[in-house]
């Protein structure tokens, strides 16, 4: 049935609303109706005689007086590239009674009242130009302007979150006020801010309290914060759900040393190398006993992990792995060769890392290559030893032997320090996420008086060669003998426990990491 004609002219009548780029390179169309634009501060009235600054102006900027007929003259501000891309025409079409503020003007005309209307889609296709101003606005309408108050740091996030514990424990040991700020949002931390509360360090860990806007982090960069993130899990991952370009400005540690030119090639302008570390209470205090509830542990390997990570599924949807190269990577993998994130990178040919989510398709690789080398090298122990037990989640039945001893998932902090210092030793099976990276094992089994037998990842030249060399192993079948070893010279796992733990209280305690954060911000 052919369309009324009455329907045919409205579609042919529908304005075409103009496209433009965003930030990051990505076609947007601009609407333009009043819900559009909002106002953010002064009194929402059509007062004529008041001022009112306009934050952009749309792709029409002759409807305005249309859409604000309270308005007769008004200032306004507009996003450069914006206005680039819209065309020389497009100055002519602004009301002959539009007169353009600068940047600089942008908090005097707050605190004198003025009504600031914000064309709302602005920040989200330019939020490195709109979310140093929107902050500064925010500011202004403070009755008191917020200074940073020394040794006062916010950790985004609450106690059971990844290194909370750790991270309050070490700053507070370096004469910091700690506050956990949960799960905040901006609004939140604005009124902590508006309340006189500003602190000198915002310490994110793998970009928590932050939004994928960067609104947080420009709010706190006005306030004179120092905002720092440390990246522990795979920093380009962590990078695929930003949508601004904010985290180039700021310091950036990673527990990766493969990571750290790679976010400078980035455009990162501050990248470290930041590893993990253990926790001085540990260390300062007597290695646990071991518990009589883990006697059975006494002679055996004992692995602790999940088969693979919470939301795994949708955090790689999509995502498959290449026949050909996957079957090169399980070869390499009997050999000890692991294909890391790096190797899969470039396999796949993939050179743009940022912005978008292309890089989670070697991620996905890399984790897969993970699980295939835990997996691998567990059924070496199981079969080389006999004496191995998993603690993990019920994956691990779809890829052991059913007769491995499989318990259940235990908890970090109460039963994994007694669980590693009562093991005949603790395996660590480093993820290929992190080609040259280290995992809290390192350091979490020798602090609590355990035993450690890990893969030989490079991440491990940190610490002195004596001390890794009776530890590792790098093909699976080396595994068994490495553990055997150990298990029949005593004397010698007594002295490498002693060793680790004088070597992390020498030089790799959360408070060690944290004193090179501090000299990195100039803190």
């Amino acid at each position: 049935m052919p369309p009324r004609p009455e329907a045919t002219a409205n579609r042919q009548a529908r304005p075409t609303r103009p496209s433009v780029l965003d930030e990051l390179g990505l076609k947007k169309t601009l609407p333009n109706a009043a819900g559009d634009f909002r106002t953010i501060c002064g009194p929402d009235s059509h007062n004529t005689s008041q001022d009112t600054l306009f934050l952009g102006l749309g792709p029409d900027p002759e409807r305005l007086p249309e859409l604000f007929p309270g308005v007769r003259s008004a200032r306004f501000i507009e996003c450069p590239d914006l206005a680039a891309q819209l065309g020389p025409d497009r100055k002519s079409r602004i009301p002959a009674n539009f007169a353009e503020a600068k940047p600089d003007d942008l908090a005097a005309l707050v605190r004198n009242g003025a009504r600031v209307v914000l064309y709302a889609p602005g920040p989200r296709l330019f939020p490195s130009f709109w979310g140093p101003l929107m902050a500064t606005a925010q500011l202004a309408l403070f009755t008191v302007a917020p200074a940073p108050r020394q040794r006062l740091a916010w950790l985004p996030g609450d106690e059971g979150g990844l290194l909370r514990i750790e991270l309050r424990e070490a700053l507070e040991a370096l004469g910091f006020t700690v506050r956990l700020t949960g799960e905040a949002s901006v609004a939140d931390y604005r009124a902590l801010l508006a309340g006189g509360e500003c602190p000198e360090l915002f310490l994110s860990v793998n970009f928590s309290g932050l939004d994928p806007l960067g609104e947080t982090y420009h709010l706190l960069k006005a306030a004179g914060t120092r905002v720092a993130v440390w990246c522990v899990d795979a920093p380009l991952h962590l990078l695929s759900g930003l949508k601004s370009r904010f985290w180039t400005g700021l310091p950036l540690f990673a527990t990766d040393a493969w990571a750290v030119e790679t976010l400078k090639t980035m455009g990162a302008a501050q990248a470290f190398h930041l590893p993990l570390a253990a926790r001085t209470r540990n260390l300062e205090t007597a290695p646990r006993p071991s518990a009589p509830a883990w006697a059975d542990l006494a002679d055996r390997l004992v692995f602790v992990g999940r088969s693979a990570f919470p939301g795994k599924e949708d955090f790689f949807a999509g995502c498959a792995l290449p026949d050909g190269l996957w079957a090169q990577a399980q070869a390499m993998l009997g050999e000890g060769q692991r294909a890391g994130l790096d190797w899969w990178l470039e396999k796949l040919d993939i050179t743009e890392f940022w912005p978008g989510a292309e890089v989670r398709r070697a991620g996905f690789c890399a984790e897969e290559t993970g699980r295939a080398w835990r997996t691998l090298c567990l059924k070496h122990a199981h079969a080389d030893l006999g004496n191995l037990t998993v603690f993990g989640d019920d994956g691990w039945k779809e890829l052991l032997p059913e007769a491995t001893d499989l318990r259940g998932v235990v908890d970090y902090y109460t039963a994994l320090p007694i669980i590693s210092a009562s093991a005949g030793a603790c395996l660590n099976l480093t993820n290929p996420l992190l080609p040259r990276g280290l995992t809290q094992r390192h350091f979490d089994t020798w602090a609590w008086g355990g035993l450690l037998l890990s893969d030989a990842t490079p991440g491990l030249n940190i610490f002195p060669a004596e001390l890794t060399r009776e530890i590792t192993f790098r093909a699976p079948r080396d595994l068994a003998p490495r553990f055997r070893a150990l298990s029949d010279s005593p004397a010698l796992a007594a002295d490498l426990k002693t060793a680790w733990r004088a070597e992390l209280l020498r030089a790799h305690t959360y408070g060690h990491r944290l004193a090179v954060v501090l000299e990195r911000l100039g803190l």
